[in-house]
């Protein structure tokens, strides 16, 4: 992830929702972020507070590249991709398939499909994503190189169901070849 550590795209805004932050409590929550911040800025010498990363896992990369000598941040999906040698798999592919729980705007931010979608746009490869939801701003991952996007929960039903293993399964399945039909 590539967030700043306060502000719209910061810690707080992003991946407080996530934790239980109410919409209410955000601009507070932001604004104390940005005191430790400045605290740390005077006790340091180092103002990290827009540092590509600094806002991931809640600040944590603010507080690493702060408090730790010779610190650098990588995107974990990098490193990731890099162990698996995935560049490898997806050189000689016309479509890649990635995805994720729920594809939203904070995917399009470097999270895994993401990742993956830029690795595949080197080799001119088709990226399709498959996830369990998709919000409205999802939209924001076709522009980060996911060039189609589907959810596979077939009907209303509740999280606990839609999560169920057998149910999850069934789904993908159903969703993929849906999709795969189109391109064969």
């Amino acid at each position: 992830m590539t967030n700043p550590l306060c502000g719209e795209n910061g810690a707080v805004y992003v991946f407080g929702p996530q934790k239980g932050v109410k919409p209410e409590e955000r601009k507070i929550m932001d604004h104390d972020m940005l005191h430790f911040a400045a605290k740390t800025a005077e006790f340091t010498g180092k103002d990290n507070t827009q540092a590509a990363g600094a806002g991931a896992a809640g600040g944590l990369g603010f507080a690493f590249l702060s408090y730790l000598p010779n610190v650098e941040l990588k995107s974990g999906i990098r490193i990731v991709l890099e162990a698996i040698d995935l560049e490898k798999e997806v050189m000689d592919a016309d479509v890649v398939v990635t995805g994720e729980g729920r594809l939203d705007f904070q995917t399009a931010m470097g999270k895994v499909p993401v990742g993956v979608a830029h690795l595949a746009k080197k080799y001119d490869c088709k990226v399709v994503a498959f996830a369990g939801g998709v919000t409205e701003d999802a939209g924001k991952c076709n522009e980060e190189g996911i060039d189609a996007f589907f959810p596979i929960v077939r009907g209303v039903t509740t999280l606990d169901e839609a999560m169920h293993a057998d149910t999850a399964k069934r789904n993908m399945a159903l969703s993929a070849e849906q999709v795969f039909r189109l391109l064969c």
